[in-house]
């Protein structure tokens, strides 16, 4: 960003922001604790320290001081009221930056092109700035101290926040110089809070082998397969993970306590289904599911190595507690 910044009070008296950026906001706060889930640009920024960490979007409002909520989960904000947070607009290179500092500690960027913001700007009308598209913002935590808020808002602090943003916040953003551009993408669609994809696999594949020798000593001229697909669907604010699918009993007891160990969490935002007429998106949900085909994964495996599955599965369930050693006596592996 460049130095010539044009620092002014947001001229907006009421901030309206919407459901969609405060989701965010909580899993910024509470993926804060497995900052392996968090984005570069949020591991990048300063901790931030919440006697209670707010899971609802009510409990939010309540952090930020938020002035109301309606029953759609859009939060606002008197920006016009210093003790609470502080509005600054930042000009550069035909675009402008809505900064909004909460005293919490938190802050919320927002971007759009002059051409959005001039009538904003110059209608006496237009009192309200909503904040709605996913591209538009980004959190930030700050460390500036609250009494920083305090006291009369002059010209000296709207610049001491505009350099505060080009020196410590800018820098830790994504696309410091073009906000607009982030992607909201990322490499993968899951990250693990614990364990890793290979150790999950590992141990499907001992339970595949172990399933098929199970079956063959039961029946030896009976039939021996054993499905090599399996689907773990990844946890995500509400819900843990959890093993989903296998054809087999056995294999879905040790899936089910394999993926305790090896928790993999989705690190999307959005849900799926329907929601207000939306058709039921397969490719969406599917991003939550991690799909395993152990026979890929084993097929060049030498026989000596599936025979001593067995041995490595067994102690492998006798280090997972008491949920391990029942599937140890259930199936009678020792």
């Amino acid at each position: 960003m460049n130095n010539s910044i044009v620092c002014k009070l947001s001229p907006v008296k009421i901030l309206a922001v919407s459901a969609a950026p405060l989701r965010e906001l909580l899993k910024f706060l509470i993926y804060g604790r497995h900052v392996e889930l968090l984005t570069e640009r949020a591991r990048r920024q300063p901790s931030l320290s919440c006697e209670k960490i707010p899971l609802t979007i009510k409990e939010l409002g309540i952090v930020l001081r938020a002035e109301s909520r309606d029953k759609n989960g859009k939060l606002f904000f008197n920006c016009e009221s210093a003790e609470k947070h502080i509005a600054v607009l930042l000009d550069n290179h035909g675009a402008q930056f809505w900064i909004h500092y909460f005293r919490c500690g938190i802050g919320l960027v927002n971007l759009s092109f002059f051409s959005h913001l001039a009538s904003a700007e110059g209608s006496l009308t237009n009192h309200t700035r909503s904040v709605m598209h996913r591209g538009e913002y980004q959190w930030f935590t700050h460390d500036l101290p609250a009494d920083f808020f305090g006291g009369c808002v002059d010209e000296t602090m709207i610049k001491r926040l505009g350099d505060y943003f080009t020196e410590k916040v800018n820098p830790a953003l994504v696309y410091p110089y073009s906000i607009y551009l982030e992607s909201p993408r990322i490499k993968e669609p899951y990250k693990f809070v614990s364990g890793t994809l290979e150790k999950l696999t590992e141990v499907l594949t001992w339970a595949r082998f172990v399933c098929e020798g199970q079956k063959i000593k039961h029946d030896p001229n009976g039939k021996t397969y054993v499905s090599s697909h399996s689907t773990i669907k990844c946890g995500n604010l509400k819900d843990a993970p959890s093993f989903e699918h296998s054809t087999e009993t056995f294999v879905n007891a040790v899936g089910a306590l394999a993926v305790k160990e090896n928790a993999p969490y989705t690190a999307l935002s959005e849900g799926y289904g329907r929601r207000g007429g939306e058709c039921y998106d397969w490719a969406r949900k599917n991003k939550h599911r991690i799909f395993l085909n152990l026979e890929r994964e084993s097929k060049d495996v030498p026989v000596r190595e599936k025979i001593a599955a067995r041995a490595r599965l067994a102690d492998w369930l006798a280090e997972q507690g008491c949920e391990g050693k029942r599937i140890l006596e259930i199936w009678k592996l020792k």
